[in-house]
Parts: C-alpha cells; sequence; structure tokens
C-alpha cells in the first residue's frame, strides 16, 4: 500500500498545509481518506489520478473534512470527464442524511450519471472493496465519528484516526497496525476537546504498540512548537510528521 498526504492541515488557510485528506493506493485499487478542500487538486498535483477513485472513506462530517466530495461529483458530470466504474462512499451515522442535504442543495448536478453510486454506514463494522477490506471504530469527536482500519495487498494494516481526542479504544482498535496515522492538532499545554496532543498520541501509539506513527492535521498553533519530543517521551518507534505531498509505503 502506498500513502499520500493531500493535506496535513486544517480549515484554516495555510500556503503550505492543504485542508485534511489522503489518498491511499493498494494494487489497482484507489481510496480517499477524508476529501477536505482542494484535495482533487492536490492528488493531480501529486501524480495521483482522481478519475480512478474508487472509494471515499468518510471520518465526520465536519466541512475540512469533506469540502471537494461535491466538486468530485460535480467533476463526474462532465462529458469530457465520464465515469462508469462504481464510487463508494462510507462514513459514520449520518452518511445518508449528510448526502440528501447536498442533493438537496445541489439538486441534479451532483446525481450519479453513467455509473453507480453507493453508500455505506460503517459506524462499527467491516466492509470490502476490490479485495481491500476496511473495519472502522467510533471515536471521540462530536456525536459521530470513527477511525478506519484499511487492511491491504500482503495483508498490511493502516489505521487512520481522523478527529478523535484520546481515547483507550482507538490503542485497542490500532494495535500492531503497520502504520498509525493519528492526528496532532495542537501542541501540549494548548489542549481541545475533540483533539490530540503529541503527548496523546504518542500514549495512544505505545499502548498500540503499531510500528510506525504518522502525525497530521496540525492547527496553525503547531508552527514553530516542538511535537517530536514529547510523542517520544512514549512511543519510541519511527514517527514522521505528515507533509502535503508526503508519500509512504505501508
Amino acid at each position: 500500500m502506498q500513502l499520500t498526504v493531500l493535506g496535513c492541515g486544517t480549515a484554516i488557510p495555510d500556503k503550505e498545509k492543504g485542508s485534511p485528506g489522503m489518498a491511499l493506493r493498494s494494487g489497482d485499487t484507489l481510496l480517499f481518506l477524508d476529501l477536505g478542500s482542494g484535495s482533487l487538486y492536490r492528488a493531480e498535483r501529486f501524480g495521483i489520478d482522481v478519475g480512478r477513485v474508487d472509494g471515499v472513506l468518510f471520518s465526520h462530517f465536519h466541512p475540512d473534512h469533506t469540502g471537494d466530495l461535491v466538486p468530485l461529483l460535480f467533476a463526474f458530470r462532465n462529458p469530457e470527464w465520464p465515469r462508469v466504474e462504481p464510487l463508494m462512499l462510507f462514513g459514520p451515522t449520518g452518511l445518508h442524511e449528510f448526502l440528501s442535504s447536498l442533493e438537496a442543495a445541489y439538486g441534479p448536478w451532483i446525481d450519479a450519471e453513467g455509473y453507480r453510486r453507493e453508500a455505506q454506514v460503517l459506524q462499527s463494522g467491516t466492509a470490502s472493496l476490490k479485495g481491500v477490506q476496511v473495519t472502522t471504530c467510533p471515536v471521540r469527536h462530536g456525536p459521530a465519528a470513527i477511525a478506519y482500519e484499511i487492511r491491504g495487498e500482503h495483508g498490511k494494516r493502516l489505521v487512520y484516526s481522523g478527529d478523535s481526542e484520546y481515547c483507550e479504544e482507538l490503542a485497542v482498535f490500532a494495535k500492531d497496525a503497520d502504520l498509525l496515522v493519528l492526528e496532532c492538532s495542537f501542541p501540549d499545554g494548548e489542549e481541545r476537546p475533540g483533539h490530540l496532543t503529541p503527548s496523546e498520541a504518542g500514549r495512544i501509539a505505545a499502548k498500540a504498540r503499531c510500528r510506525r506513527l504518522l502525525l497530521t492535521h496540525f492547527y496553525p498553533a503547531c508552527k514553530g512548537q516542538d511535537l517530536l519530543t514529547p510523542c517520544r517521551l512514549h512511543y519510541d518507534g519511527p514517527i514522521t510528521l505528515a507533509h502535503d505531498g508526503l508519500t509512504i509505503e505501508v
């Protein structure tokens, strides 16, 4: 599997960090993990063929994680960019209501034409897409937010937290992951509900005994801060700070 960071930032505009989004390739399967504003542009810029996406996995429905869904669906309506392959959308409880609200706002401009679009709620469950197994568990970030485990070729496991504050369930869910992707929104001393600090991310990674840790989703408060040292006080494995365009082999 190959993971590319499309955006390691937030909804706050930043010339170096785009809104949250990641692209995961496993064999001939392409998935997006969240799809913040600008994700599609950056995917093409980083050599990812957006038109070949098989599924989009939403961790929750905040605007900074969903902003490019409408542009994606609208693009597939363009006769110069026709789509025939099915498109799968996964998300937590509220997925169908979220899509219905978009359809009410945009009407036929985002309808699936020439291809089949399916939506599946995965608040806590497992699904399969073109040989890739997707499993979820609830996390603590509002009423409906989930983490994802993607099990791809050769049995490799990637766990993506989405947005979450510290919770033991996430550490259990991520046990022995080959790559654990955790949000790290604020530095130690500036804790906020629903988000992680480096120390908290380190504690989760240590309990999960993951083989590698990737930190992402940095708010402006993280600029100029030492995020690695407090994380390493708890987790002694390899740690990488995300940046837009970063690609990691899993």
